[in-house]
């Protein structure tokens, strides 16, 4: 389970590895002939929606990644808190996150060839966990992130772009599953709902 600062620490985690991921395989393409370098340079960033609202245009390429919605976990609406099972305050929230990825490029060459890398990594980094979450302060040891593919339609799509002020650009979107929040409220002992008195006591209360 993950503190609050959880959610956008995701989409800083995805941004920061596919940076470095993009980092690694241009010191390799460094030593090849410049003909058989393919990866052109590239930034990678987590945008707001005030930001996407304002006419966003980056200078060069960039990747962004943009959530545009968060859902509760049907699966874990109802799971208990593990350190404290009888406790229903405590239990945690399992959230959802919807981004879209998008490629914003001059070129079509380099607008799809990092869409496509930038997906071939996701596949390939599916899951984030201890390593790859950051900062590691919000996250426990043993929490993972799983990163997936999801199918949305041309028109949920348009939808969301049409929201937004920048015109559409070659997008795709992902789902990071599941982001468990703690919750703030430390377990508490529950209300007195019986007490008991021998008969000596009820004698001396009657007596008095």
């Amino acid at each position: 389970m993950a503190a609050l600062g959880a959610v956008h620490s995701v989409g800083d985690s995805i941004a920061t590895h596919l940076g470095q991921a993009h980092q690694l395989q241009q010191q390799v393409e460094a030593v090849l002939p410049e003909e058989q370098r393919v990866l052109p340079d590239c930034s990678f960033e987590q945008l707001s929606s005030a930001q996407l609202a304002n006419a966003f245009s980056p200078n060069g390429n960039q990747v962004t990644l943009y959530l545009y919605r968060i859902g509760i976990d049907k699966h874990l609406r109802t799971s208990p808190d593990p350190r404290h099972p009888g406790e229903v305050q405590t239990r945690p929230l399992g959230l959802e996150l919807h981004y879209l990825m998008t490629a914003w490029c001059g070129t079509v060459s380099d607008e799809h060839t990092l869409m496509s890398w930038a997906m071939r990594e996701l596949h390939m980094a599916a899951t984030f966990g201890a390593g790859r979450l950051i900062p590691g302060r919000l996250w426990r040891a043993e929490e993972t992130v799983q990163i997936t593919p999801s199918e949305l339609s041309i028109e949920d799509m348009m939808r969301i772009w049409d929201a937004l002020a920048p015109s559409y650009r070659l997008s795709v979107s992902y789902i990071a599953r599941v982001v468990r929040v703690d919750s703030l409220l430390a377990p508490s002992a529950g209300p007195v709902v019986a007490q008991r008195f021998d008969v000596e006591e009820i004698r001396e209360r009657a007596d008095g």
